[in-house]
Order: structure tokens, then sequence, then C-alpha cells
């Protein structure tokens, strides 16, 4: 639809600098920013952006993800959240959808993107992803030159394969089990270090023996082989 656009914006994985140029000029153009809520009211991704765009002249609308494992919870939220972007789309309105870390990796953005993409010109912004700038604070290499690099959930069912695999593991997603990895990678005797937080002023760096970890659910583990 002519003179909407629905945009999804990556903020980066916590500090404001590390948002891109194009994503602050997308942000700033819109006439509104969807900014995704958890169940306790945290909205980080628009707390990145308030440090660095005046959003105050914006309207602002709150998508409200379950962040479920219960399928059905998660789908009603995703088309409550899909109708909201969608009444300002039909009026002719930009819609700029916010996302921490890089908008196309574990993000709530992709269902709703699904839903609009044949009908809207939709425009997607890349940001920084988490693990690099964990990896960046951590002050260590995320791969050599024939080695691969595996990324996956703390819920993956088959971790123990995927860790004995070759190259370097990402481990994203891993609040609720995070301690049962932390005794599994102890038990194999990986080499890691484990970011909470990066770039936030609670930031957390723990390496291996040394682990001070809360629940947070923003924890980036970096297995190295």
């Amino acid at each position: 639809m002519e003179g909407s656009i629905f945009y999804g914006v990556s903020t980066g994985p916590g500090d404001p600098e590390l948002m891109s140029v194009k994503a602050v000029k997308t942000i700033k153009k819109c006439n509104v920013i969807a900014a995704p809520r958890t169940p306790k009211g945290n909205t980080m991704a628009l707390d990145i952006v308030k440090k660095i765009v005046d959003v105050s002249h914006k309207e602002i609308i709150y998508t409200d993800f379950a962040m479920s494992e219960d399928m059905a919870e998660n789908s009603k939220k995703h088309d409550a959240a899909l109708e909201l972007i969608k009444k300002h789309l039909d009026a002719g309105r930009s819609v700029a959808m916010l996302s921490i870390g890089d908008i196309s990796l574990y993000s709530t953005f992709s269902y709703v993107y699904e839903k609009l993409k044949n009908k809207y010109k939709c425009v997607i912004i890349p940001g920084v992803n988490s693990f690099s700038a964990c990896a960046a604070a951590a002050g260590v290499s995320l791969t050599d030159m024939k080695k691969p690099l595996t990324i996956l959930p703390g819920s993956c069912e088959n971790i123990d394969d995927i860790l004995s695999a070759e190259g370097t593991k990402i481990i994203m997603k891993s609040k609720k089990g995070l301690g049962d990895i932390i005794k599994k990678l102890d038990s194999r005797n990986c080499d890691y270090i484990a970011v909470q937080n990066c770039g936030l002023e609670n930031e957390i760096i723990s390496h291996k023996g040394k682990t001070k970890l809360n629940d947070s659910y923003f924890t980036t583990i970096l297995v190295k082989e």
C-alpha cells in the first residue's frame, strides 16, 4: 500500500551507540513506533531508542508478547499485534517495529512480517546482534578461518550432540535452563564465557569457573572449542 511502509528496525544489543545510522533515520521518519512489551511491562528496545532518538512526538503502540511455550497463547498475542499495526498501515502511516539485537535472529517481528509482507511494503533494517557484541565485550574472537559457528537456543533438544561438534557454539535464550546448561558445560570441561545484559549498566561477564549469573533473559554463552 503506497504511502505506508512497515519497517522492522534492529536496535542492537543494548548500547544505543551500536544502533545503525539507518535505524535512527528510519525511526525518525516513521509516524508510529511499535514497541514489543514483555508480560512484566519491560520495553527494552524502546528504552534503547529513547536514549538516542526523541520519540516524544511519535505515536507509540505496544505489542504484547506472551514469551510462552504455549503456542496458542503466542499466536493470540501475535494476531493482536498484527491488527494494531495493520490499522495504522491502512491509514497511510509508516510503522517502525523495534527489536533488540538483529531483527532476523530469534525475533518476534518475523511472525508479524510473514502476515504483512504480501500486502504492504516491508523493509528490514539489520543491526548488531547480541553475540557479536558479547564477543567484543569479552575480548574474544568467535571463529577461526576454517571453523564453523553454531547458534542455538538454550531449549535445543540435541544440545549435547551440538556441543560435541567442531567450532564455536553460541547459546542464546537460555534463561529457564541456564543453571543446567552451565552444569553441562562444566561437566564436559568446555571453555566458555557467559555475558548478561550486554551493553547495559548491569552487564556481567563471567568466565568458566567464575560464574556469577542471575536469571536474566538476556544471557548469551560463548562456547569455545
